[in-house]
């Protein structure tokens, strides 16, 4: 329909503004509260799925970032994206808030489904790195189980580093890796449908 049209090639609009002279593309530039999507573009993309943004932008790389572009190069592809299960940033997730902006929350789920359609990128596998803090908050976990759904409705492969005890997809930040993996050179992506049966039933 004639919506879901213009809010395509919104969505193309922003990808060609928000290119920046060092290939990180990062949406939106210049904002400090809140991104909606950080990445490289390559023929084989990986996308991460993860809690929420950070520091990462358009100019510098944030340690999660770095971690995700190396998992992906090291697992195959040439290119990685990051969106997040809510868009505000904040290096600590307790300081998330108790009950989403439903506007933001919406139009950060949205602009995720769109570009899973998108024929701009080149997403092969979707990895899943949200961690234990998503059932914090009941609007994280509800995202991600709306998102993984969508993904594994398309036709997508999703993937995980692994789970935590709780039984939730491992979160790629550096403590994490260095705890459970050793060094992030050591991670080899795994079948996240199979191994999580919270999203079977």
């Amino acid at each position: 329909n004639i919506i879901t049209k213009l809010f395509s090639w919104i969505v193309v609009f922003l990808f060609l503004e928000e290119v920046s002279i060092n290939n990180i593309i990062c949406i939106p530039k210049n904002d400090n509260y809140k991104r909606f999507l950080i990445g490289e573009k390559g023929e084989k993309e990986l996308l991460a799925i993860g809690l929420n943004p950070s520091s990462a932008n358009e100019n510098t790389l944030d340690p999660t970032s770095k971690n995700i572009k190396t998992i992906a190069k090291n697992n195959g592809f040439d290119g990685w994206w990051i969106v997040n299960l809510y868009p505000i940033r904040t290096s600590n997730p307790k300081n998330l808030p108790k009950t989403a902006n439903k506007i933001m929350n919406l139009k950060n789920i949205e602009f995720i489904n769109e570009i899973l359609i998108s024929p701009h990128y080149n997403f092969s596998s979707i990895l899943c790195c949200w961690g234990n803090f998503v059932n914090k908050r009941s609007y994280l976990s509800k995202n991600s189980l709306r998102l993984f759904i969508n993904a594994d409705k398309i036709g997508y492969s999703c993937k995980s580093l692994g789970l935590t005890k709780e039984g939730y997809p491992y979160h790629p930040a550096p403590m994490t890796i260095n705890r459970f993996f050793k060094g992030v050179k050591n991670i080899r992506l795994i079948d996240y449908k199979s191994i999580n049966n919270k999203f079977k039933s």
